[in-house]
C-alpha cells in the first residue's frame, strides 16, 4: 500500500495561524476594555496587567509552526490586542489615547518578537527552551510581584499573587516536561529571575520618575502607570 508523506512544515501556508492568531488578539483586546468594568475586585487588575496581554500573544504564537511565523504573530497579536482595546473604548463612549496606543505599539515590535520566540523554542524544545520558559515565566512573576510591592493599597493581592503562581507553574512544566536536565533548569530559573528582576526595576524606576523623586502613590498597574505618563504628557502639551 502506498502511503503519502504529509508535507513538511516549511511548505504549509502560515495564513490559517495569522488569522486565528489576529481573531483571537481582537477579541482579547476588545474584552479587556468591558473586563475592566466587569471583573470582580479580586480579579479585576487581570484587565490592567501587561503580563496577561504578554501571556495571550505567547500562547497563541504557539499555532506557528515555523520560527518566522511566530515570531510575527507574537506582533501580530499585541497590536491586535491594541486595536480591539480602543475599538471596544470607543464603543463604550471613552477617548482613545494616543500615548497609550503608541505605548503598545511600540512593545508590539520590541517585546512581542521575544514572546513569539519564546513560544517557539519551547514547543520545538531547542537548546533555547530553557531562556523561552524563563521570559514568559519571569514576565508572569514580575508583574505578580511588582503588583505585591507596589499596588496593594489600591488592589486585591488575588491576582498578583495568581501571576506570581502562574510563572512559577509555567517555569516548573517546563523543567519537568521539555528539559528536564540540571543545566537547562538552572539556565530556566536564572533567566526567569533575571526577567522579574527587570521588569520590577523598570516599574520602579518609572514610579519614582512620575512621583519627583517622593515615595510613589499607588498605581493600579504598569497600565495605570502609562495612563498618568499620557494625562502629564498632556498637560505638559
Amino acid at each position: 500500500m502506498n502511503h503519502t508523506a504529509s508535507p513538511p512544515a516549511a511548505t504549509e501556508s502560515p495564513l490559517p495561524a495569522l488569522g486565528i492568531a489576529l481573531a483571537g488578539a481582537l477579541t482579547v483586546g476588545f474584552l479587556t476594555s468591558f473586563a475592566q468594568g466587569w471583573l470582580p475586585a479580586p480579579v479585576n487588575s487581570l484587565a490592567n496587567s501587561g503580563g496577561s496581554w504578554s501571556l495571550a500573544a505567547f500562547l497563541l504564537a504557539l499555532l506557528g509552526r515555523r520560527m518566522r511565523v511566530s515570531v510575527a504573530i507574537g506582533v501580530l497579536a499585541l497590536v491586535a490586542m491594541v486595536l480591539g482595546y480602543d475599538l471596544a473604548s470607543m464603543l463604550r463612549g471613552f477617548g482613545v489615547s494616543p500615548f497609550y496606543t503608541l505605548f503598545w505599539g511600540t512593545a508590539a515590535v520590541t517585546i512581542g518578537p521575544l514572546l513569539g520566540w519564546s513560544a517557539h523554542v519551547l514547543r520545538h524544545r531547542s537548546r533555547w527552551a530553557p531562556a523561552g520558559a524563563g521570559l514568559m515565566a519571569g514576565i508572569l512573576v514580575g508583574d505578580g510581584a511588582n503588583g505585591l510591592l507596589t499596588v496593594l493599597e489600591s488592589t486585591s493581592p488575588v491576582y498578583w499573587t495568581l501571576s506570581v503562581l502562574a510563572g512559577l507553574a509555567l517555569l516548573v512544566w517546563a523543567c519537568v516536561r521539555r528539559f528536564p536536565g540540571v543545566r537547562p533548569v538552572l539556565a530556566a530559573v536564572a533567566t526567569t529571575a533575571l526577567v522579574a528582576g527587570a521588569i520590577c526595576g523598570v516599574f520602579a524606576t518609572a514610579n519614582h520618575f512620575l512621583s519627583g523623586g517622593e515615595a510613589p502613590a499607588a498605581a493600579e498597574s504598569s497600565a495605570e502607570a502609562i495612563a498618568v505618563l499620557d494625562t502629564e504628557v498632556r498637560a505638559q502639551g
